[in-house]
C-alpha cells in the first residue's frame, strides 16, 4: 500500500491556481494598497476582462466612490472577524455597473498579506422548473435548453414521452442535444433543414420553429411535431439554445392549446395588432389590471393600459419591434381605477400565417425599484456617514509639505509674484488676512501657503466653505453642539474653530454668511472665546484666521450686508489675487502642469500641445479663471487620441466684454454637470423616450442599456 504524500510536499501554489481555475466562485485578492493581486477566470468574466487586464488594476478604479480610508477600515473588519460580508457597486469593463454581495477575509500570513474576496455565482434562472413550464406536461409541451458551449443539455422531464422513446433510448447524457435526440426520428431532408436553422440561429441571433414529420415503424406510428428555438447571449456570445418541442394539434386544438397555457400563465401577456387594438388579454393581464378579458379584447387600445407611450410611439415601437428582435423596456401600467405601477415590457414579434402581432409580456417591478430605492437610499447614507468620518479626519491632519514653501502654485507672471511675496510677508506674523479674488483664482493654494510659511505649521489647517453651509447649521459647524440641543443633535459636536486650535482657520467665501452669524464671528475675533449651541461653559482657543471672498465687502458693507467692525476685523492684511486674464504668461504653464495630470489620471501618454491652441488659450479672458481653465484641458485629455493634447472640440463661449458684464460667482461647469445637461436635453427632445428609432440613445449615438447606465450613474429621472 502506498504511502500518501506529506502536506508539505504538496504544491499548494498549483493546487490554488487549479482549484480557482476551475471553480464557479469568482475569487480576487487584494494587497492592502488596494491592487488587485490576482483574479481567477470567474472573476474576470463576472467584470468583463477576458484577459490579464484587471490585475493592472487598482480596486479604486472598479468602486469610484471607494477611498483609501474607506478601504483601509473594511481590510480590518476583515481582519478581525473569519470573514465580512459587503454588497458593493462595481464597474464593469463595458463603463456599466453592477451591484455585488462579496465574502471578505484577511490572509495575515502570507507575504504580503491579502485581502481575499469571494463572490458567489448570481444563480442561475431554474427556468424549467417554474410553474408555468410545470403544467406544460399536460398539454404535451416539453422545454429544452442546450448550452452550446460545454454540450450541457436540460430538458422537461416529458422530452422523451414527446418522442415517444424510452429514457434508455435517449443518446447518453454527454451526447444528448436536440439534434442528436431527433438524428434517427427525421427524414434525411427535415433533419437538414433543422441543422440549418440552428446554425442560422447562432449567426443571426434570431428564432426558428419548424413542423416536422417523425418517422414511424411497426411499433410507433408517425406524427407531425412542432419545435421552436431561440438563442441566448452571454457576454455577446450565442452560447445556449432554448426552446419548446410538442406534438402537432389540430388548428382548434392548438388554439385552445394556447389559450390554456396563457391562460395559466402567472406572466401579465398581451397580443397587439399593427392599429395598436388588443387581439389577446390573458387572464393574468386582465384580473391584475381589473377588467374582465372580453372588455379589453378589441375594444381597448394599448394605449389604455400603458400610462407613458402616446399612440405615435407606440407606432414607432412596433415598427421597431416588427424588424424581428425581441424587444425589452421599462413603463408604466394603468388599471381601470387609473391606479398605476412599474412593469417591464417584453416584446415579440409574431407571424402567424400572414397575421402580424406583437406579444406582449409584462411584469411588475414594484418591489424592485422599491429594493433599488431602499439600496440606493442605504448606500447613501453609508456614503454620508463615511465621508463625515473622513471629513472630520482631514481637518486633523491635513497640511502643506515643507519641502517647498509654495508648493501647488506655478507662476512666472510678475503680477503673481508680488503677491507671493507680499504672503511672505504676512505668513510669520499673527495678522488676520482677508484674500479676495475671483471665483477659481486659487485663493485656497494662498490661505494654504501662508499657513504652512507661519509658525503655526505643524498643527491643523481647518477650512470652512461657508457658502456650503445651511443658516441653520453655520453655528454648530463652526463652534460645535452639545448633546441634546436640537432635535438629531444625538451627541455632542466639536466644531470647526475648536478642531483649529493653536493652528489656522481658512473661512472661505465669508461674504456669504448672515449679519447674525457676523455678529458671534466678531466676538470670536476679539475675545478668542464662544459657546457650543445649547451649551453654557464659555471656551477659549487660539486660532488664526484666514478669510476669502470673491464678494466685494466694500460695497457690502455700504448696503448695510456686512458689518463694518468685522470687515476692519478681517482685513488687517488684504491680499488681492489676480484673475488668470491678467497673468496670461501662467497660461502654458498651468496647461502643460494640467495636462501631464489629467493624462497620467486616464493612463493616456499625452505629452505635447500646439503652439496655435496655446496662443488661442492665452487670447481668452478665462471668466471661470484657473477651474475653467482646469476644466478645458480635462475636457481635452478625455477626447485626445494621441500624443498631441485636441483642443480642436474647444469654443470659446464668452468675450471679455461679456465676462464685464456677468457676475463674479459664476461657477464653471464640471465635465459630468455638461454631460448630465446633455442627456437631459437629450430625453427632453425625444419626450423622454430612451430606446427606438426615435429614441434618445439612437440620437446620442450610443446603446440604449448604456444610456441607462448614464441616467442611473448620474440620478436622472424623469419627474
Amino acid at each position: 500500500m502506498k504511502e500518501k504524500p506529506a502536506l508539505d510536499a504538496v504544491d499548494f501554489a498549483a493546487l490554488f491556481q487549479l482549484i480557482m481555475a476551475r471553480g464557479n466562485d469568482a475569487v480576487m485578492l487584494f494587497d492592502k494598497k488596494g491592487h488587485i493581486r490576482y483574479a481567477n477566470p470567474a472573476a474576470r468574466k463576472r467584470l468583463g476582462y477576458l484577459q490579464e487586464g484587471l490585475t493592472q488594476l487598482q480596486i479604486f478604479d472598479l468602486e469610484e466612490e471607494l477611498n483609501m480610508v474607506r478601504y483601509l477600515q473594511r481590510w480590518d473588519a476583515a481582519g478581525a472577524r473569519k470573514s465580512k460580508s459587503w454588497l458593493v457597486e462595481w464597474r464593469l469593463k463595458s463603463g456599466e455597473t453592477q451591484f455585488f454581495r462579496i465574502q471578505g477575509s484577511v490572509f495575515k500570513n502570507t507575504s504580503p498579506p491579502l485581502l481575499c474576496c469571494f463572490i458567489p455565482p448570481a444563480g442561475s434562472i431554474q427556468s424549467l422548473k417554474t410553474p408555468t413550464y410545470r403544467h406544460l406536461k399536460h398539454y404535451q409541451i416539453a422545454i429544452w435548453e442546450w448550452n452550446i458551449i460545454n454540450g450541457d443539455f436540460q430538458m422537461t422531464d416529458n422530452f422523451p414521452d414527446i418522442l415517444q422513446l424510452d429514457a434508455d433510448q435517449l443518446p447518453p447524457p454527454r451526447q444528448l442535444n436536440i439534434v442528436s435526440a431527433l438524428k434517427d426520428r427525421l427524414p434525411s431532408n427535415q433533419f437538414a433543414t433543422l441543422i440549418q436553422k440552428i446554425k442560422a440561429a447562432q449567426k443571426n441571433r434570431s428564432p426558428f420553429e419548424l413542423q416536422l414529420q417523425l418517422r414511424h415503424d411497426e411499433q410507433r406510428p408517425g406524427y407531425e411535431i412542432n419545435i421552436y428555438g431561440y438563442p441566448v447571449e452571454e457576454d455577446n456570445i450565442v452560447g445556449k439554445l432554448q426552446g419548446s418541442i410538442s406534438i402537432r394539434q389540430s388548428s382548434s386544438a392548438e388554439r385552445h392549446l394556447a389559450g390554456a397555457v396563457l391562460d395559466r400563465s402567472e406572466a401579465m401577456v398581451c397580443w397587439i395588432n399593427p392599429d395598436c387594438t388588443l387581439r389577446y388579454v390573458n387572464r393574468a393581464m386582465a384580473n391584475r389590471l381589473g377588467y374582465e378579458a372580453s372588455e379589453m379584447t378589441g375594444r381597448l387600445e394599448i394605449t389604455d393600459i400603458d400610462a407613458e407611450n402616446t399612440i405615435e410611439q407606440w407606432h414607432e415601437i412596433w415598427a421597431e419591434a416588427s424588424a424581428g428582435e425581441t424587444m425589452k423596456m421599462e413603463s408604466t401600467l394603468r388599471t381601470r381605477n387609473d391606479r398605476v405601477f412599474p412593469a417591464e415590457f417584453h416584446l415579440d414579434f409574431l407571424d402567424i400565417n400572414g397575421t402580424k402581432l406583437i406579444s406582449l409580456s409584462a411584469h411588475d417591478i414594484t418591489e424592485r425599484r422599491q429594493q433599488e430605492a431602499e439600496l440606493r437610499k442605504a448606500l447613501l447614507e453609508v456614503q454620508t456617514l463615511s465621508d463625515r468620518l473622513e471629513e472630520e479626519n482631514i481637518y486633523l491632519k491635513e497640511e502643506i509639505s515643507e519641502g517647498n514653501k509654495f508648493e501647488n502654485i506655478l507662476t512666472q507672471s510678475d503680477n503673481y509674484r508680488k503677491v507671493l511675496q507680499q504672503v511672505e510677508q504676512v505668513a510669520p506674523t499673527e495678522a488676520t488676512v482677508l484674500i479676495e479674488g475671483e471665483t477659481g483664482t486659487g485663493k485656497e493654494l494662498l490661505a494654504r501657503a501662508i499657513h504652512s510659511l507661519s509658525k503655526r505649521s505643524d498643527r491643523s489647517l481647518v477650512r470652512v466653505n461657508c457658502a456650503a453651509l445651511p443658516e441653520e447649521l453655520i453655528l454648530s459647524e463652526l463652534f460645535g453642539h452639545e448633546k441634546g440641543a436640537f432635535t438629531g443633535a444625538t451627541a455632542t459636536k466639536t466644531g470647526r474653530f475648536e478642531l483649529a486650535d493653536k493652528g489656522t482657520i481658512f473661512l472661505d467665501e465669508i461674504g456669504e454668511i448672515s449679519l447674525k452669524i457676523q455678529s458671534q464671528l466678531l466676538r470670536i475675533l476679539q475675545e478668542g472665546e464662544f459657546e457650543r449651541v445649547g451649551g453654557v461653559e464659555t471656551l477659549k482657543v487660539d486660532v488664526r484666521i484666514i478669510a476669502a471672498t470673491n464678494r466685494d465687502l466694500r460695497k457690502m458693507v455700504s448696503g448695510k450686508q456686512f458689518r463694518e467692525d468685522l470687515y476692519y476685523r478681517l482685513s488687517v492684511f488684504p491680499l488681492q489675487n489676480p484673475p488668470l486674464r491678467d497673468r496670461p504668461e501662467d497660461i502654458p504653464l498651468l496647461v502643460r502642469h494640467f495636462m501631464k495630470q489629467f493624462a497620467r489620471k486616464n493612463g493616456k501618454p499625452i505629452d505635447n500641445i500646439r503652439a496655435k491652441d496655446l496662443k488661442r488659450l492665452q487670447q481668452y479672458d478665462f471668466p471661470g479663471n484657473i477651474r475653467e481653465l482646469m476644466n478645458i484641458v480635462e475636457q481635452a485629455v478625455v477626447l485626445s487620441n494621441n500624443k498631441t493634447l485636441d483642443l480642436s472640440y474647444w469654443r470659446p463661449v464668452r468675450s471679455k466684454q461679456s465676462a464685464a458684464h456677468s457676475e463674479i460667482g459664476d461657477e464653471f461647469p464640471t465635465l459630468e454637470e455638461i454631460q448630465r445637461q446633455h442627456i437631459i436635453n437629450a430625453l427632453e427632445k425625444t419626450h423622454w423616450r430612451v430606446t427606438g428609432p426615435q429614441g434618445a440613445a439612437k440620437l446620442l449615438g450610443m446603446k440604449g442599456q448604456t444610456l441607462f447606465s448614464k441616467m442611473k450613474k448620474l440620478g436622472i429621472e424623469r419627474e
